[in-house]
């Protein structure tokens, strides 16, 4: 296998250093002879790219030319890594408006609700935790405006005002924030202007959907400008209950940002962002893919739903009686970002403070029989600090960046659960923990250059994690009198990380455009533990870290004056400790959920991005990603099996399968492109854009060698747009469609309790937008 990934990357290597021979003779000439003056921070790692997208702190390359540059982002094609950046103009026309519509539109990436709840589930190229328990840290981590959501809740928020979106898979946390196994999601906003300008848009679409936005940024002083934005999403419900009808899945959500920007001086930036939102939405519910209890059959409609809850239930909760499930999430934060340019250096901090409280109920059963009405509360605050210094040295051959982070997380939760109709459990049950952590990282990142066109990459970092698993305990009620009937209270756990991660890599400069690298990069992810749904002491312990070693090569290039962009990358990942959610057994208890530690796998694959404007007016994109997983060391617990063994002897007995060379279900094969054209002015006054896209994702499976309910089919979608805008004018009119097929989809499922669940996708959608910008 070894030999055969060997040959995969050099055959890699060599389709992309063809290409640019082959392409290279109808390069302009003016590229042999173009030179870049010399940048301070040009094409550097001294600090993360999407700083550079409202407000550019560190410039990119710049070439004397007389033409413009066709593509954005161009500072990324002279760094190693197939990093893959969205605009706001790619956001808003693939209709992207949770962290979860970006997986339509990045290859191998996969982002899914958690069991129907605010939570998601992220992986980038096939590493990645299911966040069951929803109280981890997420394997890919997620960054708003430079700041990382290290828990994985925090990360649901609308986005609504965004300038860009930046995927990069593989380690990180060499350069700012903090290190994680799979890769990061960053996510930046529109800074304030230092002139006026606002907006607003309004698009209404099927089931009674409605999405407005609004924004305004302006000077206050030469010196002090100012941006506030929002977003309301109403309606949107297409799922239904199966007994009366009624519609279930309404959105109703608003949102908040505030920014102040300062310079003081020439030399000094200072902003200070404030967010708030509330979600009060319906919840995402499920259809019944398979019943244990054999209540009802498969749904063969994957939008019907079900739920009935309890009156008494809905009193211990002090909720109302006729709710549906629903979400009632609050999330605030504030920022203060400041730089420096110190001359010798530049100086960089990140302070923040972000609070969210949850209330989510969700039945889990997605049935009236009441064996999986879940209601989980959560309240958690996260308070980080990050200090950064970069620059150059020895003759400009050097760029460096040194930098610490600190994080202090509080956070509690309880998840009840109403087991009335199921046989023997007739209770309320409810778990609650706290957990406390805080990590503290060191980290520094070299670029040197060896010749003008070799460059040398070295990177590491130091973290140090500590969590703490407090006053864990389970509480069952009586249903009727709602007294209390049992209590456990379990023992105190930690788990302390303290490891490196680190990476080497080369990047050789073929031509200005055209770019090979090769590196090697070593990540860790912290340990945790298993909330929510402890029933005895060893549940509670806690899991290892996690850890990867990868490999990737790849090629950049642009051809054509910058009309054709052409990027590939193939990767070799080496897994160890991926923190899984499976089965223990527990002597004289049985098998209860938990964590686990998967001691070894390994994933591969590749990756081709294709960007193209042949013509004025017409843009032309294609992503292919293609992966596969297997794992090396697994042995699972067979519940059926122990189960069997216990009912035939009275005694539990260890009895497991062998999942080595299994395969890790994670989907083999995602395709998306688009093209657009803008037609010249019609009658002089006016241009009119067609567009379309699609997108396609392989069957994962759920489980290893999983079959028939536990497989989640592929899926093909189409969408298309038509915009009417003035050519001089401010204001745009688009009709659009998406999933224009109505094609029935699954995108992930869940089993709580008795039901294994599915979550099913959204159906056509027609609509209609609105904007205007000033």
């Amino acid at each position: 296998m070894k030999n055969a990934f060997r040959g995969f990357l050099m055959l890699s290597v060599c389709t992309g250093c063809l290409s640019m021979a082959g392409a290279y003779a109808a390069t302009s000439k003016n590229d042999k002879t173009r030179r870049t003056a010399p940048s301070r921070h040009a094409d550097a790692h001294v600090a993360p790219v999407h700083h550079a997208v409202a407000k550019q702190d560190h410039p990119e390359v710049i070439s004397v030319t007389t033409k413009r540059r066709a593509f954005g982002f161009g500072a990324d094609q002279h760094r190693a890594g197939n990093i893959t950046n969205l605009t706001a103009e790619d956001l808003v026309t693939h209709h992207v408006t949770t962290v979860e519509d970006i997986q339509n539109l990045v290859p191998n990436l996969t982002i899914q609700t958690e069991g129907g709840s605010n939570v998601p589930d992220y992986y980038l190229r096939g590493i990645g935790m299911q966040d069951y328990t929803q109280n981890n840290m997420s394997s890919v981590m997620t960054y708003f405006d430079d700041v990382p959501y290290t828990i994985t809740a925090m990360s649901s928020g609308q986005m609504f005002d965004v300038a860009s979106v930046g995927v990069e898979p593989g380690p990180v946390g060499f350069e700012h924030g903090i290190a994680d196994t799979g890769g990061e999601v960053r996510i930046t906003t529109n800074d304030p202007t230092k002139t006026l300008h606002y907006g607003a848009s309004e698009d209404i679409a099927s089931y009674a959907r409605s999405k407005t936005n609004f924004y305004v940024s302006a000077p206050i002083t030469d010196r002090l400008q100012f941006r506030l934005a929002g977003q309301m999403l109403q309606g949107g419900a297409f799922r239904y209950n199966r007994v009366n009808g009624e519609s279930i899945g309404r959105a109703n959500e608003g949102a908040l940002r505030g920014k102040l920007a300062w310079q003081p001086d020439d030399k000094t930036n200072i902003k200070l962002t404030a967010n708030w939102s509330q979600d009060s939405s319906e919840a995402q519910a499920g259809f019944v893919l398979s019943d244990s209890n054999n209540i009802l059959p498969r749904d063969q409609d994957i939008y019907a739903t079900g739920w009935n809850l309890n009156p008494q239930y809905a009193k211990i909760l002090g909720i109302s009686p006729n709710s549906k499930p629903s979400y009632n999430d609050m999330q605030w934060g504030i920022n203060l970002n400041a730089d420096r340019d110190l001359g010798w250096a530049h100086l960089a901090t990140i302070s923040s403070f972000q609070q969210q409280q949850r209330h989510e109920y969700i039945d889990r059963d997605a049935e009236a029989y009441r064996s999986g009405d879940s209601y989980l509360t959560g309240s958690m605050n996260v308070f980080s600090q990050e200090v950064r210094l970069s620059g150059m040295a020895l003759h400009n051959r050097l760029e460096w960046m040194a930098g610490m982070y600190y994080n202090r997380v509080r956070a509690s939760g309880e998840n009840w659960f109403d087991y009335t109709d199921r046989s023997g459990k007739y209770y309320f049950q409810d778990s609650t923990h706290v957990q406390p952590q805080q990590n503290f990282s060191q980290f520094v990142n070299l670029k040197y250059a060896l010749t003008p066109k070799l460059h040398l990459i070295f990177g590491l970092e130091h973290q140090s994690d500590d969590r703490q698993f407090l006053d864990d305990a389970v509480y069952r009620y009586n249903p009727v009198t709602l007294a209390k009937t049992y209590s456990q209270v379990f023992a105190n756990h930690g788990a302390l990380t303290n490891q490196f991660s680190g990476k080497v890599g080369i990047n050789y400069q073929v031509m200005q455009n055209a770019m090979l690298y090769a590196d090697i990069r070593r990540g860790v992810k912290p340990g945790g533990f298993t909330a929510n749904t402890t029933l005895t002491e060893q549940q509670a312990a806690g899991f290892k870290p996690e850890w990867l070693m990868a490999y990737e090569v790849g090629f950049k290039s642009e051809f054509f004056n910058h009309r054709l962009r052409i990027n590939g990358a193939a990767f070799w990942d080496s897994y160890h400790d991926q923190q899984y959610f499976s089965y223990i057994l527990v002597p004289g208890w049985g098998t209860v959920g938990s964590y686990v530690n998967v001691p070894r796998s390994h994933i591969f694959g590749t990756e081709l991005s294709i960007s193209a404007h042949p013509f004025r007016g017409l843009t032309i994109s294609q992503n292919v990603g293609y992966q596969r997983g297997t794992y090396d060391d697994f042995q699972v617990l067979n519940v059926q099996a122990v189960t069997a063994y216990y009912a035939k002897t009275g005694q539990y007995k260890s009895i497991t399968d062998s999942y080595n060379g299994a395969d890790m279900g994670i989907p083999k094969l995602t395709l998306n492109g688009s093209i657009s054209y803008e037609t010249k002015p019609v009658f002089r006054k006016y241009t009119v854009t067609l567009q379309g896209d699609y997108s396609y994702r392989g069957a994962q499976d759920t489980v290893p060698r999983g079959t028939g309910t536990y497989l989640l089919p592929a899926y093909f979608l189409m969408n298309g747009s038509v915009t009417f805008k003035p050519v001089k004018g401010r204001w745009a009119v688009t009709a659009y469609a998406t999933n224009i097929l109505n094609r029935d989809y699954i995108v992930s499922r869940t089993l709580a309790t008795t039901v294994n669940m599915g979550i099913s996708g959204q159906p056509r959608f027609v609509g209609g937008r609105f904007s205007y910008d000033f």
